[in-house]
């Protein structure tokens, strides 16, 4: 057991048979079954906030999910000899969706309403708050036995080098902490959260749009990233403005709730009785179909917006957990707005335009081919409006 990090397993007082390398961490094979270690780069709030909440959702809903553990000094973070920080999560025998199998890509579709419901019973049962205040009573009971021990320790080091007067008072001082545990760190990328601000991040992309154009055109000499552009920015225009005019009649946004927040087939592990969910590292209260949009998105873009695959997996989610109409509303100005064009406009805008990669101009072509399928789909899906 020789691979880098695998010292702080000691911290867990678990009984490690085997350890693998896998794709930026380690696998475990463990007492207590698979455990995957990682390296930890965030902030000791934000693994709070994922523990509380992953924590809670396996207890209440029994989802398979790669909630991280704690050290036999009760911290979710562990630090190794060079102070490099891990985590060490629950892992599961399985494999990654597999995007080419319609079974298991209506199996993660049907998961994920699973994992909505369980996160919105969370809060309506109020069950998170009484996590929180399971764990902030669970951390001034560690900060207490860390103060004795350090109190102890420096009543024993006073008492040896023969100090007596005032040596209990000052080691009490100087280990004493001050002031409640922090609270759980909320991500920053909070979205749109008003119709205004919906509509307003939308005209922003197409005043980028339409600056873009301009420059282009006005180039004599233009690279082959510029002509594809050209050639076909009307159509996707039409549709960025189509999608601006929806948000602006948008009356309420959908509800918000916890989401994962990069739910993809990377983060599906099926096999078995496996059935998990792993990394919640974008997780965030956002409009759960936001979820849905992006997991549906990446499957037809690989299947070249295939409407019969398309309609059964918003069919397998909406039969879990039924759509409101405010969340087809919000689900339709996703799926219609070009965000993958206008990222690469975004990119071409904030980049050296002498020189546009190969895979860029390729990128631009899938999406012109791939315009027609993805209307036929953008017209069933209207018609569920």
């Amino acid at each position: 057991m020789n691979e880098r990090g695998t010292g702080v397993l000691e911290q867990y007082g678990l009984d490690v048979q085997r350890t693998c390398r896998t794709r930026g961490a380690v696998l475990c094979e463990t007492s207590q079954g698979l455990k995957l270690l990682k390296e930890w780069t965030g902030s000791d709030k934000r693994i709070q906030l994922e523990y509380e909440v992953l924590s809670a959702l396996g207890e209440e809903t029994g989802l398979q999910v790669d909630c991280c553990m704690k050290n036999l000094e009760g911290n979710l973070v562990s630090v190794d000899e060079d102070q490099s920080r891990y985590v060490l999560r629950n892992w599961y025998e399985g494999r990654e969706c597999n995007t080419r199998e319609v079974g298991e890509i209506l199996t993660a579709a049907e998961l994920l309403a699973r994992l909505h419901r369980g996160l919105r019973k969370l809060e309506l049962e109020h069950v998170l708050d009484r996590k929180r205040e399971e764990s902030l009573l669970e951390e001034r009971e560690k900060r207490k036995r860390l103060a004795n021990r350090m109190r102890e320790e420096a009543e024993a080091a006073e008492a040896e080098a023969g100090i007596e007067a005032g040596a209990e008072a000052k080691a009490a001082s100087l280990y004493e902490f001050s002031g409640e545990p922090e609270e759980a760190e909320l991500p920053s990328d909070t979205p749109c959260q008003s119709p205004e601000c919906l509509s307003e991040l939308l005209g922003r992309h197409n005043r980028e749009l339409r600056r873009t154009r301009a420059y282009v055109k006005g180039r004599k000499r233009k690279t082959d990233f510029e002509l594809v552009v050209i050639g076909g920015f009307e159509k996707f225009y039409r549709q960025a403005e189509e999608a601006a005019a929806l948000s602006d009649k948008l009356e309420a946004m959908p509800d918000f709730w916890w989401c994962h927040g990069e739910y993809s087939h990377h983060h599906v592990l099926l096999g078995g009785r496996t059935r998990a969910v792993t990394d919640f590292s974008r997780m965030r209260r956002d409009i759960q179909v936001s979820d849905l949009y992006y997991f549906t998105r990446k499957i037809l873009e690989k299947h070249r917006w295939n409407l019969n695959l398309g309609r059964q997996i918003l069919d397998v989610y909406a039969a879990s957990l039924p759509l409101s109409h405010e969340e087809w509303q919000y689900l339709y100005i996703l799926f219609l707005y070009p965000e993958k064009y206008w990222k690469q406009i975004n990119y071409y805008v904030n980049s050296n335009k002498a020189w546009i990669p190969a895979r860029n101009v390729d990128k631009l072509k899938v999406l012109e081919n791939q315009f027609e399928p993805r209307e036929q789909f953008l017209e069933e899906l209207k018609e569920r409006l």
